[in-house]
């Protein structure tokens, strides 16, 4: 994944797993994907930006937000910086679609989200 223009925000957890890996990578013997991979990781580290949340109470990097919609249908996303993301696990890039429309929302706001469906957020949580 090339670095992202502009700000290359990533949670403290993520900047973390991706020192670890990176650090593993360059101790251990490495094919080509794995030269890929550690130009790929020292890249994100060389710009990368922790974003610490100035008010836990809205949605932010790292947030993990559960929204529900008008069938009781709940669905949790965590916000987190590109490299980061994993979206089959729920973890999505602050610069996404879904993540712009949670972004700054507080419990009970209702969002529209990108295709359409409005729901409520129920939770916030930021581990």
């Amino acid at each position: 994944m090339p670095v992202p223009e502009g700000a290359n925000y990533v949670t403290a957890a993520g900047l973390r797993a991706l020192r670890d890996e990176h650090d593993a990578l360059a101790r251990g013997p490495r094919d080509a994907a794995g030269d890929d991979r550690l130009h790929e990781l020292a890249d994100h580290l060389a710009t990368a930006e922790v974003l610490e949340p100035a008010d836990r109470s809205r949605v932010s990097l790292g947030a993990r937000v559960t929204v529900e919609d008008e069938h009781g249908k709940r669905t949790t996303y965590r916000i987190v910086g590109a490299i980061e993301a994993a979206p089959r696990d729920g973890a999505i890039s602050w610069q996404s679609p879904i993540a712009n429309a949670l972004w700054d929302a507080q419990v009970g706001d209702s969002i529209t989200l990108p295709r359409g469906d409005d729901v409520e957020i129920v939770a916030i949580d930021y581990q």
